[in-house]
């Protein structure tokens, strides 16, 4: 069972070429290296370039991740951030991660892969054979009390190489398939399915989004290992708040909600 991946017989080089792969009206910058796909499109946003535009580099030097972590990012994989401005209240984007995983997974999913072995993992993690092999890092700007100026998605997919010391086990497509696959098929994919989510996405109605993302969840119904900045525990996973909250229930039967934190498969005894 591998991803079947159409190759192009030449390389896009110019934000034309790389345009042509996205939906239309969305624009596409390509760059063979920069610092980070994330701060090219903060900067955008901030000088008020026009929306939605892609950022897509070949590598880059400081790629970030959650919580402050470095993204490795070595050539033949896909490192893009997406650039729009819905102006929404910040409350309102709490089911933007699930629908960007959700985005995700349909990438892997119509390049070949098993829907069986694709799933989401809390917050915003995309798993391959229970291996993490995707980033997503969404960033916005907003003043106090107003709705946001604009809204970056940070995407990477691990198409050929992974980290091998992750905190959590990790892969990429290549590994899992024994393909080799072509980062602008990756691209042209997540860049539509992105498209047609967020054309049908209401921030209101959260129970659609929730639904679809528990049914391909990782750990839900299991007790898992948490990790947050003040401390370690265990809990099992019972499901999903409209606000994006992960509902916990501890050892001792209490109920407790996650908003930030990583989770794990406990260590083996545990």
């Amino acid at each position: 069972m591998g991803c079947k991946l159409v190759a192009v017989s030449v390389k896009p080089t110019s934000h034309a070429d790389w345009k042509i792969l996205a939906p239309a009206q969305t624009g596409v910058q390509y760059h063979e290296e920069c610092d980070s796909t994330n701060t090219l499109a903060s900067r955008a946003g901030s000088d008020g370039t026009p929306t939605p535009l892609w950022f897509v580099a070949g590598k880059q030097k400081s790629g970030r991740g959650r919580r402050g972590r470095a993204w490795t990012s070595s050539p033949g994989n896909l490192y893009s951030s997406y650039l729009f401005k819905p102006e929404l209240n910040i409350p309102e984007l709490a089911t933007l991660p699930f629908l960007v995983s959700l985005a995700v997974r349909d990438t892997f999913i119509r390049l070949g892969c098993s829907p069986k072995k694709v799933q989401c993992k809390w917050p915003n993690d995309v798993l391959i054979s229970e291996k993490k092999a995707s980033g997503i890092l969404i960033e916005s700007s907003a003043a106090p009390g107003l709705k946001t100026d604009f809204i970056v998605v940070g995407i990477g997919l691990n198409l050929m190489h992974f980290p091998e010391d992750a905190q959590f086990a990790a892969t990429s497509v290549a590994a899992e398939t024994n393909n080799t696959p072509d980062v602008t098929s990756a691209f042209k994919i997540l860049s539509h399915s992105l498209h047609e989510r967020l054309q049908s996405w209401h921030p209101e109605d959260a129970a659609g989004i929730i639904k679809e993302w528990r049914a391909c969840a990782w750990g839900m119904g299991m007790r898992r290992e948490i990790r947050t900045n003040d401390e370690t525990f265990h809990a099992t996973l019972i499901g999903l708040k409209d606000d994006g909250g992960l509902s916990l229930r501890l050892d001792n039967g209490d109920n407790k909600q996650l908003y930030a934190g990583d989770v794990f498969a406990p260590p083996s005894g545990c």
